[in-house]
């Protein structure tokens, strides 16, 4: 097999991939709008019931509360953490770019990183 029957195949086998992934998202996104529209009203009976769950012979329907925490001005927050020692606030990780562009000045990783790199085929259309 030539190598341009190879990358012809290959970007028919993505644009079919692409078109699939489509098809399911846009599927998904209808099914995630009624989803929410049942959570609308099971939630609007446990306000007016007081419940806090429901169980029926289908399942049980329950409350639960979902949180999130982004940081809106790391500025502030770092200070913050840094003036009360409160380390535990903070999650652990390396940023890849700032770790590349040390790599790359030093010709070594950072003291405490693994570094991987790998090479992989990438194919765009002609």
């Amino acid at each position: 097999m030539k190598v341009s029957e190879i990358v012809d195949r290959y970007i028919a086998l993505r644009d079919r991939k692409a078109e699939i992934k489509k098809e399911y998202d846009e599927k998904v996104s209808k099914i995630e709008k009624v989803l929410e529209k049942i959570e609308a009203v099971l939630l609007k009976h446990f306000e007016e019931t007081g419940a806090e769950s429901v169980k029926t012979d289908a399942g049980t329907a329950y409350k639960s509360r979902r949180t999130s925490a982004t940081v809106a001005d790391w500025d502030a927050f770092l200070a913050h953490v840094q003036k009360n020692e409160a380390w535990e606030m903070l999650e652990h990780r390396a940023a890849k770019k700032a770790v590349e562009e040390y790599k790359s000045a030093n010709d070594e990783v950072p003291p405490g990183i693994n570094w991987s790199s790998e090479i992989v085929v990438n194919i765009r259309r002609g």
